[in-house]
């Protein structure tokens, strides 16, 4: 019976769009980690994305590392008007994972 309620839990985290990270197992690499936070529905990259928002593409030229991590914790700080919402939630790690990343676009 414990195995039985086991495995329907489990089905319900995947049905849910949860994960069940395995022991071991590194993070995702930045550029998935902004894709699963649905980064792309409102900015494009390459060429490819949402239009909502700015493009993605040469915004390491155009934002300090200082900048790209306000942006990422507090969004209307620097753009007032932003509907983007804030990760702050992330761990540390994954902040500083996607602000790399963005920096890394030039």
């Amino acid at each position: 019976m414990k195995l039985g309620a086991a495995i329907l839990g489990g089905l319900a985290l995947l049905l849910a769009g949860a994960s069940i990270p395995a022991a071991g197992v590194q993070k995702a690499p930045a550029a998935e980690l902004a894709r699963r936070l649905g980064c792309f529905a409102c900015h494009s990259l390459h060429g490819r994305g949402g239009s909502i928002a700015v493009p993605l593409d040469g915004v390491g030229g155009r934002l300090t590392p200082e900048q790209l991590r306000l942006v990422l914790d507090h969004p209307r700080k620097l753009h007032p008007g932003a509907k983007m919402p804030s990760y702050a939630y992330l761990p540390p790690e994954e902040r500083q994972a996607l602000a790399e990343f963005l920096g890394s676009l030039k």
